[in-house]
């Protein structure tokens, strides 16, 4: 018997069981890639003890001299999210330029813009629609960052009793009167403020998203990494005591790993 594995069945042939803890009968043995896994995923004490019986693993210091092929593998794996990050937001983009080219499918909004500073993207359609898109991916973002840090705000806060409810009743209903010019100047006025907010959540984001990236997977390539340097050892079911290297013991508890 065996502790429920996290790969699938067919992956499981040919992997090596060991009995690493205390634990007995269906939780005694475990697939070592499944061990190693569990130790690079799971927070806390879960490198080096058994999270089941809280036993510590007999662990074996295999630590290579050379470090720069993790140096490597980190800057990959950085560089592969952050490249599909970009091909998303690209296609977000082209989606948006689309969408335009569609609604103004016979160029009269384009060529409007052929009397300024603003006259060479006019000439070219595909420059023009993927500025379009672009600024279409901002107003949208800022619409989405206003609704979600309205959402967020602390419902009993009295200083912002009056904002939430700015836009009930009286504040809207203003503009009907006025001219239809008056509105569609205000409306721009409001799409232009939507994409500038659209700018600074969408900054906001893209650093938030960098330093997610990263710290995700130094962390998590570290210890994948680290599982490899300190490898568990089968005790086939006679548990003792483990003892390891005061220096291997005192560079896991640095990283908390012990």
């Amino acid at each position: 018997m065996m502790r429920t594995s996290t790969r699938p069945a067919p992956d499981m042939r040919g992997d090596e069981l060991i009995s690493p803890c205390l634990c007995k009968g269906t939780q005694q043995f475990v697939h070592r890639e499944c061990l190693d896994h569990w130790r690079s995923v799971k927070e806390g004490f879960a490198f080096s003890h058994c999270t089941t019986c809280k036993a510590m693993f007999h662990l074996r210091p295999h630590v290579p001299e050379d470090y720069s092929w993790r140096k490597l593998k980190f800057r990959f794996f950085v560089a592969r999210d952050i490249i599909l990050i970009f091909l998303a937001v690209q296609a977000t983009i082209a989606t948006f330029g689309v969408l335009a080219y569609l609604l103004d499918s016979d160029g009269q909004f384009r060529k409007s813009f052929d009397d300024g500073w603003d006259r060479l993207l006019s000439v070219h359609p595909v420059p023009f629609y993927y500025c379009a898109g672009v600024f279409m991916l901002f107003v949208i973002l800022g619409i989405s960052g206003l609704v979600v840090h309205c959402s967020s705000v602390n419902r009993g806060d009295p200083c912002m009793a009056g904002c939430r409810h700015c836009c009930y009743g009286w504040g809207i209903l203003d503009c009907f009167p006025a001219s239809m010019e008056a509105c569609g100047a205000l409306l721009v006025i409001f799409v232009v403020i939507f994409a500038i907010l659209g700018i600074a959540y969408g900054l906001l984001a893209a650093t938030m998203a960098l330093q997610r990236i990263w710290q995700r997977h130094y962390h998590i390539l570290t210890k994948r990494e680290l599982t490899k340097e300190y490898i568990v050892e089968d005790l086939n079911g006679h548990y003792t005591p483990p003892s390891l290297d005061p220096e291997h013991e005192a560079r896991l508890k640095s990283l908390h790993l012990l």
